[in-house]
């Protein structure tokens, strides 16, 4: 029967070649087979050297590939990323003939000056689960244009640099060495990982003697956590019972000692997109430096496929083969990076600061935003928030247009002090087999919408003009320490906003004062709607 079903899959071949359209050079890419009833074909390739196989997806490093169809008509169609464009054509073949199909496909999104980094990398080579095996997770980074892959097996540090340098493969990218440090109380991707460094103490159940063992044994820099709204070994770890989400403070992990953490992880979507960047808003409110990261997950060669989710970090990325890692990891750490998951989006403050960078020296600042994406994603609104609620929301119109998709100028008149800015993309989630969308990994709810993004890093604005950045905690600590009178505290907390506010509340609740006592809220009465939310949204986070 196999000898049988391989001869049917090879009654015909045909030959692909996806190239540059503005060079027509071949290049890596994903090829997506679909019949005539639209769905995923099996081919009669195997995967090899130069490509990696599944049905109805050939992934080629080279571009140029011979593929083993039976008789009839497909749709195929070529890309390569995000930041491609996609061809498509119908062919119809015969077993008697050989043809050539050439698909040329424009760079459709403008990415210089930004390295496409997935953080959060497997194989089923080393992890054990999946389908990846190291040649096909090689070769998948070629095709989906992954310039920074970081290898994140769980509790291994493995190095792609030798293999990729045997397929002929290390001129697509610069491979780093991490490990998924996977413990019972949460995952943390580590990088970049010293070589033949010792394994880091993965059974600890503290989160700061998990990260000492990371940084003692390895000297990694980066320490991600994973997937936090998620549920392994019986735990979530920023789940209510064990985390106050509004005001970025550990009620059971400890402190919070990573120094990153997944906004989007394309292989485990969340239900809510917005939950997590709510996770990251709260420490950032907090005054605790975290960089927001976007990665695939990825086990899998075409089921959760590596680069969906992506970090974009701010960086020469001109030469894929020679990245400055040194480099690209302080401009991590710094925070000077974008998440896309199918959108990219940028934003500058006065054309001269860029994520990560303290915003100075100027009494009006204005955020200028542009979201871009290929023809292929549709943009549907795009969003500024301050202090991590939304300042002003516009509509994407031209939705279908490849590349820029909305530019626009927004004034930041009247903010009463010192704050962080996002701009966040959102679009429809992409039906189309040769790049779907995820449906949630773990669902809370029965009702889904999917979605693509693209989101910003954070800027800092100096408005009070010293020229440091104080965070809402940091307002709201000196706040309650001069006003030894409640109704005083939150008479000046009215020149304030909300986040200044819930952390207001969070001092004196921590101190012993009953929120709901009079003494409280007869003076919030009289204080303007911020404070009142504020007070009010704290309150509802206690409830778990």
């Amino acid at each position: 029967h196999a000898e049988e079903l391989s001869a049917h899959l090879s009654q015909c071949k045909v030959r692909l070649r996806i190239t540059s359209n503005s060079s027509q050079q071949t290049m890596p890419g994903r090829l997506t087979i679909l019949d005539q009833n639209g769905s995923l074909f099996t081919t009669g390739n195997q995967s090899d050297a130069t490509t990696a196989v599944r049905p109805g997806v050939v992934y080629t490093s080279t571009g140029d590939v011979v593929v083993s169809l039976p008789e009839g008509r497909y749709t195929i169609t070529a890309g390569r990323g995000v930041e491609w464009g996609i061809k498509t054509q119908v062919v119809n073949l015969k077993a008697d003939r050989f043809e050539t199909y050439s698909f040329p496909i424009f760079k459709e999104v403008d990415t210089a000056g930004y390295i496409s980094c997935d953080t959060h990398v497997h194989t089923f080579t080393h992890s054990r689960h999946g389908d990846a095996t190291l040649d096909e997770r090689l070769v998948t980074i070629a095709g989906e244009g992954i310039q920074l892959p970081i290898a994140t097996d769980h509790n291994l540090h493995i190095n792609y640099e030798a293999r990729a340098n045997e397929l002929g493969l290390r001129q697509h990218f610069t491979p780093v060495v991490g490990n998924e440090v996977t413990t019972k109380v949460g995952h943390f991707n580590a990088f970049p990982v010293a070589p033949h460094s010792p394994l880091p103490d993965h059974t600890l159940s503290d989160w700061s003697k998990i990260v000492e063992s990371i940084k003692k044994s390895t000297g990694a820099q980066i320490i991600i956590l994973n997937h936090a709204r998620d549920v392994h070994s019986g735990i979530t770890p920023f789940g209510p019972a064990r985390h106050n989400s509004l005001t970025g403070q550990s009620v059971l992990n400890g402190p919070f000692v990573a120094n990153a953490m997944e906004l989007i992880n394309s292989g485990a979507t969340q239900t809510d997109v917005m939950q997590l960047y709510r996770d990251w808003f709260g420490f950032l409110n907090r005054g605790i430096h975290v960089t927001g990261i976007g990665c695939s997950d990825s086990h899998d060669v075409a089921r959760h496929f590596i680069g969906q989710g992506r970090t974009y970090i701010r960086g020469d990325s001109s030469d894929p083969a020679a990245i400055n890692v040194t480099n690209a990891v302080t401009s991590l750490l710094a925070g000077r990076a974008n998440v896309s998951y199918g959108l990219f989006t940028t934003m500058t403050v006065n054309q001269i600061f860029e994520v990560g960078d303290l915003a100075t020296g100027s009494e009006n600042y204005t955020a200028h935003i542009k979201v871009q994406g290929p023809s292929w994603v549709e943009a549907k609104t795009v969003t500024l928030f301050v202090n991590g609620y939304e300042y002003e929301t516009f509509a994407i119109t031209d939705s279908k247009k490849p590349g820029v998709k909305w530019m626009g100028s927004i004034p930041l008149g009247n903010l009463p002090h010192d704050c962080f800015i996002v701009a966040i993309a959102q679009g429809d989630g992409v039906r189309s087999l040769h790049w779907p969308t995820a449906k949630p990994y773990q669902p809370d709810s029965p009702h889904f919408t999917p979605y693509t993004l693209g989101s910003t890093g954070a800027i800092q604005i100096d408005i009070d003009g010293d020229g440091t950045f104080q965070a809402a905690s940091h307002y709201a600590a000196k706040l309650t320490k001069s006003s030894t009178a409640i109704d005083n505290l939150i008479s000046q907390l009215n020149g304030y906003d909300r986040a200044v506010a819930i952390h207001a509340a969070n001092i004196l609740h921590q101190s012993g004062t009953n929120l709901s006592s009079d003494d409280v809220q007869l003076p919030l009465k009289k204080a303007n709607a911020q404070v009142r939310h504020g007070f009010s949204l704290f309150q509802r986070s206690l409830i778990r």
